[in-house]
């Protein structure tokens, strides 16, 4: 009896840096994608420090901001995937 194989996918290893800090990133993703991650997360980062003015926030206070921002996006765009599914199931 022969087991079938599972193909894996290959893994990626890319250098980001994020507020002047160095992480590696291991997954499948490509290093094209990652970089795109990247560079939302600094845009973003850029406005809650832009938007907060001349007030002085860690490095911690921007990544719990630009975290909240970035769940509250996902939650809403969740929340309407579901409305969708209803819908077309709804359709059907």
């Amino acid at each position: 009896m022969s087991v079938p194989k599972v193909q894996q996918q290959p893994i990626n290893r890319v250098t980001i840096k994020i507020m002047g800090d160095e992480y590696n990133v291991v997954g499948p993703e490509s290093s094209e994608y990652i970089n795109r991650l990247v560079e939302t997360i600094e845009a973003k980062i850029e406005a809650v420090q832009k938007a907060h003015g001349d007030v002085k926030l860690s490095k911690t206070q921007l990544a719990i901001l630009v975290a909240l921002q970035i769940t509250d996006q996902l939650e809403k765009l969740r929340i309407a995937h579901e409305k969708l599914e209803k819908l077309i199931q709804a359709a059907k």
